[in-house]
C-alpha cells in the first residue's frame, strides 16, 4: 500500500530540510551576488546613457536572477515533504514562476539606478541610498512569496511573525550591505577582498529570509504530483545558470589578473598615460584602480650614458609643443596608424627617438631618422587613449612637463641581487650594473581637468574617479613606483593641470634670470619656480602693468647689481624735495621696488643674486590660463646673472633646475601662439612626404628605419632635372590635403594664393609623391642628390615647369621671440668671456 492513499485533501504535510541542498542554495545566491557586486564595480555609474542602463539592467538580472531566483528554487528543493516521495514534493506552475523571474530584476533595476541618481545635497544622497535598500529589499521579499504562489500541488499559509522576521531580514540586509558598497566602493576599488565579503553578507541575508520564511510556511496538501520530477527542471535550470555567472565572475578575475601583470610588465617600457581631475580632485582610473595607459615602445635604449629622454631631448620638446596643438597632428594620425601597420616591428635599435632633432629635410635614399616612428607612436597612443574616453584628440589633454620614471628598484637591493652570485666575472656584473640604471621605465602623463559634463561622459564610459589617497597603492603596484612618490607626483600633476587652466598672474614682477652652465658644455640650465616650472623665480612689484613714468624710474637701474639698485632708491627716498605729488608717488614706488628687490633676494641664491645685473628692458610673459586662451600678460622685469654651477639649489624650497632649452621651448606653448602654426608647417614639412607615400608589399627589412621605396625611387629617376620640382600646396581642411596641389586633367595646375596659404578642393588622396608645406627658405633633396632652394622672396610668387607637377606656394612663419631669448642675449653678453 502506498503513500498516495493515506493523505486527505486539506492535510498538513510535515516538512524537514536537506542540510546539504541548504549550503548548496547559500551558494547558489552567493555566486549572484558575487558577480553582481563585480558588475556594480565595474558599471558606468551615471544615467545619462543607453550603456548606463544596459549595465543596470545586467547588475539586476545577476542580483535578481541568480542571486535571487536561483538560490530559492534550490532552496525550495532542500524541503523534503512527508516521508520524502516524490509525487509529494513542491511543483510548480509556470506562470507564477515565469513572472518570479520578472519580478526582481525590475524591482532591482530601478534599486540601482535609485542609487545613481545626483543629488547635490547629502541628504539627498542618503535618502537614494534608503530608497535603493529598501527597493532590493522588497525584491527579494517578492519574489519568494511570488514564487511560492506557482507551487501547484500544496496551499501554502505562513505565520505573521516569520513573515515579519523575513521582511526584516530582507529588508535590513540590503540596506546595510547596497548602503556600504555604495558609501565606500570608492575605498574599495582595489579591494577584491571586500566586494567578496560584501557579496557573502548579501547571499546571507537573501539566505536567512528565504529559510526564515520557509521554517514559518505550512504546507496544506491539495493533490499528488503527476510527474514527481518535474521538481528537478527548475533546479538544473537553476544549477546552469549559477555555473555561468561563478564562470562569467572567474573570467572578470581572470582578466583582472592579466591586466595588473601586464601592467606591472609595462612599467619597464615607455608609457602614455591619461591623468584626468575632476572639480573635487579626485583622479580617473578604471575600475581596478589603475590609470588609463597605454604603450608608446618597449624600452628607450640610450645611444649612450648622455644620450637620455628627458627633459632636454629635442624628441620631449616636439611632444610637448604637439600637445599644445593636437589640431596639427589630429587629421595625420590615421595615416600614422596605417604607416606603422604597413611597417615591420621594429628593433630595440629603432625604437626610440634619435639624439638630435629631426632633419626636416625628406631625402628617401638616406631616411633613417627613428624618431619618427617614436613620435607617430606617441600620437597614436594619445589617440587610442583619446578614443577610449569618448574624448577627440583635441581635447586629450596637454603634456604634463616631467617624465617619470618607472619600474624602479632600491640601487642597494638590485646590486645586492646582481652580486648574490660570486663567481661572476667583473663584466657580467658591470653589464648587470648597467641593466638597473638603464632598464627603467618612463611614463610620459597627458594632463587635463573635466567639468560635471564631462565626468558623466567618463563615468558612463565605465572610469571611477577617486582620491588618490584610495588608489594610490593600486596605482603605485602597477607603474612599480614607491606609493610615498607617486602620491607626490598626483599632487603636482593637478597644480600643473590647475595653473595651465586656471592660473592668474597679471601685473609686473621682479624676477631672476640664471642660466647654468651644464658640465662638459652640454648646454644649460636655468633656474625656475619648483611649483610653477614654467615661471622664473620672481616676487610681485605691481599688480598692474607699469606706468610710463614707472617704466622710467626702472631704467635708471639698467646695469645695476642689487646693492647699487638698493642704494640709489634709498637716496631717492632721503632726497629733501617738495612734497609734492609727483614726488610722493615716486617715493612710494621706489619704497615698493625696494621692498620687492629685498623679497626676490630672500628667495634665491645669494650668492647669484650679488652678481647678478637689473635688466631694464620691459618683457612679456605668458604665464596665465596658458590652456584656455583667456590670459592676462604678465610684464617681467629681471636681474640677470650667469649662474655657478657649484651652488646648491636644493636647500631653496621654491626653486628648481630645468633645461634652458625645454623652459624657453614652454614660453611658446600657450593657446593663441604662432608657435602652432609654425609646428604645423614644421609637421606637414616632416611628416607629409613621408605618410603621403604607399607603402607597397611592406616586408620584414634587414636594414633598419629604411622605407620600402624602390619603385617610388626608380620612378623618381626617370624624371629629369630640369622637370623635377617639390610639390607644395594647400588645399581643404585636412593636413595631408593641406600639403599637394595635384594638376588638372589638362596637366596644368590652378591656384588661387592667398598671403600662406593655396586652397584648392579638387585634390585627392592617392599622391603617392605626399607633399610638404615649407617655411620661407626651404631645401628639398631628391633621391638623385640634386637639390633648389626657394629664397626668401619667392615665397608669394611661382616659376611654371612641367614635369612631376605644380608650382611651389611657401608660406612665411618664424618662431616667435620670447623673453628668453631676449634675457639669455643679453645675460651672455654680459658674463661671458670676450674672445
Amino acid at each position: 500500500m502506498t503513500t498516495v492513499e493515506t493523505h486527505a485533501l486539506g492535510e498538513i504535510i510535515g516538512s524537514h530540510f536537506n542540510p546539504g541542498i541548504v549550503v548548496g542554495a547559500y551558494f547558489a545566491s552567493f555566486t549572484g551576488c558575487l558577480l553582481t557586486i563585480e558588475l556594480l564595480h565595474r558599471r558606468g555609474t551615471s544615467l545619462g546613457s543607453l550603456r548606463s542602463w544596459i549595465e543596470t539592467v545586467e547588475c539586476a538580472l545577476a542580483m535578481g536572477v541568480v542571486g535571487i531566483w536561483c538560490m530559492h528554487f534550490i532552496g525550495n528543493r532542500a524541503i523534503t515533504l512527508g516521508d520524502g516521495q516524490e509525487n509529494m514534493q513542491l511543483v510548480y506552475a509556470p506562470g507564477f514562476t515565469t513572472l518570479s523571474v520578472f519580478l526582481p530584476v525590475i524591482g532591482l533595476t530601478a534599486a540601482f539606478a535609485a542609487a545613481e541618481i545626483r543629488t547635490a545635497k547629502p541628504l539627498h544622497h542618503w535618502m537614494a541610498l534608503s530608497v535603493t535598500g529598501i527597493i532590493a529589499g522588497l525584491s527579494i521579499v517578492g519574489m519568494h512569496y511570488v514564487g511560492n504562489l506557482g507551487v501547484s500541488n500544496y496551499m501554502l499559509s505562513y505565520g505573521p511573525q516569520y513573515l515579519a522576521a523575513a521582511f526584516i531580514i530582507a529588508e535590513g540586509d540590503c540596506l546595510l550591505v547596497l548602503v556600504l558598497f555604495y558609501t565606500w566602493r570608492e575605498l574599495w576599488i582595489n579591494s577584491w577582498w571586500k566586494r567578496v565579503l560584501c557579496a557573502a553578507f548579501l547571499a546571507g541575508g537573501v539566505s536567512a529570509m528565504h529559510f526564515t520564511a520557509s521554517v514559518g510556511c505550512t504546507y496544506r496538501f491539495k493533490m499528488y504530483a503527476v510527474d514527481g520530477k518535474q521538481r528537478d527542471v527548475q533546479v538544473l535550470i537553476a544549477g546552469i545558470l549559477c555555473a555561468t555567472a561563478a564562470i562569467t565572475f572567474l573570467a572578470y578575475l581572470f582578466a583582472t589578473r592579466s591586466k595588473a601583470h601586464h601592467a606591472k610588465k609595462r612599467a619597464q617600457k615607455v608609457v602614455l598615460a591619461s591623468a584626468v581631475f575632476d572639480a573635487d580632485g579626485r583622479i580617473l582610473v578604471n575600475t581596478d584602480g589603475t590609470l588609463p595607459t597605454r604603450e608608446i615602445t618597449d624600452k628607450y635604449n640610450s645611444i649612450s650614458f648622455t644620450d637620455d629622454f628627458n627633459a632636454s631631448h629635442p624628441v620631449l620638446h616636439w611632444l610637448f609643443r604637439v600637445s599644445y596643438n593636437w589640431n596639427g597632428v589630429s587629421d595625420l594620425v590615421p595615416r600614422m596608424q596605417t604607416h606603422l601597420l604597413a611597417r615591420r616591428t621594429p628593433t630595440e635599435e629603432e625604437s626610440h627617438p634619435s639624439s638630435s632633432s629631426s632633419s626636416t629635410v625628406y631625402d628617401p635614399s638616406t631616411y633613417s631618422d627613428r624618431s619618427v616612428v617614436f613620435r607617430e607612436r606617441f600620437c597614436v597612443a594619445a589617440s587610442n587613449l583619446a578614443a577610449s574616453m569618448h574624448a577627440s584628440l583635441e581635447n586629450v589633454g596637454i603634456l604634463y612637463d616631467r617624465i617619470i620614471e618607472t619600474g624602479t628598484l632600491s640601487d642597494d637591493v638590485a646590486i645586492r641581487r646582481i652580486t648574490r652570485t660570486a663567481n661572476k666575472s667583473t663584466n657580467e656584473l658591470e653589464l648587470g650594473v648597467r641593466k638597473v640604471i638603464m632598464g627603467k621605465g618612463q611614463v610620459l602623463f597627458l594632463v587635463r581637468e573635466v567639468d560635471i559634463e564631462g565626468t558623466d561622459r567618463l563615468l558612463n564610459s565605465g572610469y571611477r574617479f577617486a582620491h588618490v589617497a584610495n588608489v594610490g597603492r593600486a596605482i603605485a603596484e602597477s607603474l612599480q613606483i614607491p606609493v610615498t612618490v607617486l602620491e607626490s607626483h598626483c599632487a603636482s600633476l593637478r597644480t600643473y593641470v590647475s595653473d595651465t587652466e586656471k592660473l592668474d598672474k597679471p601685473g609686473t614682477w621682479l624676477s631672476l634670470f640664471a642660466p647654468i652652465a651644464k658640465a662638459h658644455g652640454h648646454g644649460f640650465d636655468i633656474a625656475v619656480n619648483r611649483h610653477n616650472q614654467n615661471q622664473l623665480p620672481d616676487a610681485q612689484l605691481l599688480a598692474m602693468p607699469p606706468q610710463p613714468w614707472q617704466h622710467d624710474m626702472m631704467l635708471t637701474l639698467d646695469g645695476l647689481k642689487p646693492q647699487a639698485c638698493l642704494r640709489m632708491l634709498e637716496k631717492r627716498l632721503q632726497a629733501n624735495e617738495d612734497d609734492t605729488p609727483q614726488y610722493l608717488r615716486e617715493r612710494r614706488f621706489a619704497s615698493t621696488v625696494i621692498s620687492t628687490i629685498q623679497a626676490l633676494g630672500a628667495s634665491v641664491p645669494a650668492e647669484w643674486f650679488h652678481q647678478s645685473t637689473f635688466v631694464a628692458k620691459q618683457l612679456q610673459a605668458h604665464y596665465s590660463h596658458i590652456a584656455n586662451g583667456h590670459a592676462v600678460p604678465t610684464i617681467l622685469y629681471a636681474f640677470a646673472v650667469m649662474g655657478d654651477m657649484h651652488v646648491a639649489i636644493d636647500a631653496y624650497s621654491d626653486i628648481a633646475r630645468v633645461p634652458l632649452s625645454f623652459f624657453n621651448m614652454r614660453q611658446r606653448c600657450y593657446s593663441g601662439s604662432p608657435d602652432h602654426q609654425v609646428l604645423a608647417q614644421d609637421i606637414h614639412t616632416e611628416f607629409g612626404p613621408l605618410l603621403g607615400r604607399k607603402i607597397v608589399n611592406a616586408t620584414p627589412s634587414t636594414k633598419a628605419g629604411r622605407l620600402h621605396i624602390s619603385s617610388m625611387t626608380k620612378q623618381f629617376h626617370k624624371q629629369t632635372t630640369s622637370e623635377r620640382q617639390a610639390s607644395f600646396g594647400d588645399t581643404d581642411t585636412s593636413s595631408e590635403n593641406n600639403l599637394v596641389l595635384h594638376p588638372e586633367p589638362t596637366g596644368k595646375a590652378s591656384f588661387s594664393p592667398h598671403e600662406s596659404e593655396v586652397t584648392d578642393t579638387s585634390v585627392t588622396h592617392d599622391n603617392i609623391w605626399g607633399g610638404i608645406l615649407v617655411n620661407s627658405e626651404t631645401t628639398v633633396k631628391t633621391d638623385s642628390r640634386n637639390s633648389f632652394t626657394v629664397p626668401p622672396g619667392g615665397g608669394q610668387g611661382f616659376t611654371t615647369q612641367h614635369g612631376l607637377g605644380p608650382q611651389v606656394n611657401v608660406g612665411k612663419a618664424s618662431q616667435e621671440e620670447t623673453f628668453v631669448d631676449e634675457l639669455f642675449a643679453t645675460t651672455r653678453a654680459k658674463f661671458s668671456p670676450q674672445r
